[in-house]
């Protein structure tokens, strides 16, 4: 009796597989020359299955075991930094920035080298730059008078505005653990010390001001810019030296800087701004003389007031003995009077 093999005990039929022998023809296949078939072989991959997970940045040990000797450099760039590790022997110096100019690309020695190059270049020009600009001005001492905030700047304007309600006029002295006077305080802390950032603030406001105003009159041009910059630089310029040629003649011992001056001077900017202002929204000619005659008394105002630690210093002392002293006090009152005439030069 014939017996099934194990294929065909699983549904399996030979004689569906058998192959033919050569010399035979017509041949039809039949049980009686049957062939086993041969074994299942599953095909091997030739590559590595890639891991497209964001936290997959290395081929796993298993595709590692799979991966055959010829395809060895499918990561270039791993291999080639793993064979600089092996080469490089134990204890090596290695550069601090090496791994920054590898992030960026500059795997060449050259390029390293132009970038420290370029970095000492401009550390020295810096330091060439900050070593020429301090042999003129001071900029500790500018950075003083724009030490502010705007609390500061909001008490700063009402005081330009409304003087007579404020009190004390007295600066804050900055003294030592010994009691030494070391100066005064900066405009943060001190609502009576003269900054530069309010005067520069309202100079740039009132030449774009100015530029506005022609602009209206239909007769704007860049020139007018320039020209009123001029003019209120100039003018600036020659109360200063006024004041500090009075200063020198009256032989009044300070230790005042220009930039308390320019400080000062500068102040006039905020009463010129709002007459401009006014004047410019339609208001009559009553309005805008009567505006321009208020501001000018307020700076003239604060002048006296805030300059007067300047020519009268404290009392007691021979220098504020008469007549010196009285001629001090026409001096500052030369100050104060002088805001007339200057803001209206800059209003018109």
């Amino acid at each position: 009796m014939y017996q099934p093999n194990s294929y065909q005990s699983q549904g399996y039929d030979p004689n569906h597989y058998a192959s033919p022998p050569p010399h035979q023809k017509g041949y039809a296949p039949g049980p009686q020359n049957s062939r086993s078939p041969p074994p299942l072989q599953h095909p091997v991959p030739q590559h590595p299955i890639l891991n497209f997970r964001a936290d997959a940045a290395s081929p796993t040990p298993q595709m590692a075991h799979h991966q055959p000797q010829g395809n060895m450099n499918y990561y270039p760039q791993q291999q080639q930094q793993q064979q600089q590790q092996q080469q490089q022997p134990a204890g090596a110096y290695a550069p601090p920035n090496s791994n920054l100019y590898s992030q960026f690309g500059f795997n060449d020695p050259a390029a390293q080298m132009g970038m420290q190059f370029a970095g000492t270049a401009m550390a020295q020009g810096q330091a060439y730059v900050e070593q020429n600009i301090n042999r003129w001005v001071n900029v500790p001492a500018v950075k003083h008078y724009f030490n502010v905030n705007n609390l500061y700047v909001i008490n700063k304007l009402r005081i330009l505005l409304f003087p007579w309600r404020h009190s004390p006029w007295n600066r804050m002295a900055r003294r030592s653990d010994t009691g030494q006077m070391e100066g005064y305080s900066p405009p943060r802390e001190d609502i009576n010390s003269p900054d530069l950032y309010i005067p520069v603030m309202a100079f740039v406001t009132y030449v774009l001001l100015c530029g506005l105003a022609a602009g209206r009159k239909g007769s704007f041009h860049p020139e007018v810019l320039g020209f009123t910059a001029s003019a209120s630089l100039a003018i600036v310029f020659t109360e200063v030296l006024l004041t500090r040629l009075g200063i020198y003649l009256l032989s009044i011992p300070s230790d005042t800087s220009v930039l308390d001056l320019v400080a000062y001077s500068g102040y006039k900017f905020v009463g010129v701004i709002v007459t401009t202002a006014v004047k410019q929204l339609g208001f009559g000619g009553m309005v805008t003389w009567g505006l321009y005659l208020y501001t000018s008394l307020c700076c003239g105002f604060f002048l006296l007031r805030s300059m007067r630690y300047l020519a009268l210093p404290e009392a007691g002392t021979a220098s504020t003995m008469n007549p010196q002293r009285k001629r001090r006090m026409w001096f500052l009152l030369m100050i104060a009077g002088s805001q007339v005439f200057f803001m209206f030069l800059l209003t018109k």
